[in-house]
């Protein structure tokens, strides 16, 4: 079996959600929980949230780095991505957040090869932030990156699609896939809607699960 996989970050790559820390630590937390809560209502698309926090955060680039040093991530994910790129499986990281701290941590990690799909965020010299969205267009149009979208034009003939997610901004990628893993918020609105889905708790999970299907 060919297998093609799309991973979220925040929250299922790195332990934490990096997006809400970076955010709620540089930015104004009460703002923006409240951002998150329209946007999970759909009273607010991706971009308007991202946008209206950078206006209220500041952040260096110096500052930035030391965030990223402090994330850790999943245990086993280096592990998942050695394994992939041991049996030559495409793994690109989706993520409705920030390239900048998203390459930072993987970086940390030694892993500086895997294809990143996220939002651009931009840091002027005096720690002022803008966002840009790349990906926007081609998307629904709800995300400021729509990871359905990526899963769409990216999968081939003869593949099976693996989406592995924890969250909200992770429904387009579940729609789009053959199969997903879901934890979290995710695990909830597939249970809720009745979309058929795998549980995982960390990447040994989804790396038992993944030699099973090579097996097939």
């Amino acid at each position: 079996m060919k297998l093609r996989v799309f991973c979220d970050f925040d929250g299922t790559i790195a332990v934490n959600d990096v997006g809400n820390e970076l955010f709620t630590t540089f930015g104004d937390a009460a703002y923006w929980w409240r951002l998150v809560a329209q946007w999970k209502k759909g009273e607010l698309d991706g971009r308007d949230l991202w946008r209206k926090q950078c206006v209220v955060s500041n952040i260096t680039i110096g500052q930035l780095d030391e965030f990223a040093r402090q994330q850790p991530v999943d245990p086993y994910f280096i592990e998942f991505y050695r394994f992939c790129r041991e049996w030559k499986i495409p793994v690109y990281v989706v993520s409705d957040g920030m390239d900048a701290y998203i390459a930072r941590i993987l970086s940390r990690h030694g892993i500086d090869d895997l294809d990143i799909r996220a939002n651009h965020l931009i840091i002027h010299d005096d720690g002022s932030l803008a966002v840009e969205f790349p990906y926007y267009q081609a998307g629904c149009c709800n995300c400021g990156n729509c990871k359905g979208a990526h899963v769409r034009n990216e999968k081939q003939p003869g593949e099976t699609t693996i989406y592995i997610g924890d969250g909200h901004s992770d429904i387009c990628g579940l729609r789009e896939a053959d199969i997903t893993f879901a934890k979290g918020a995710l695990l909830d609105y597939c249970r809720e809607k009745g979309e058929a889905c795998r549980t995982f708790t960390d990447f040994a999970d989804i790396i038992r699960a993944v030699k099973a299907l090579l097996a097939e």
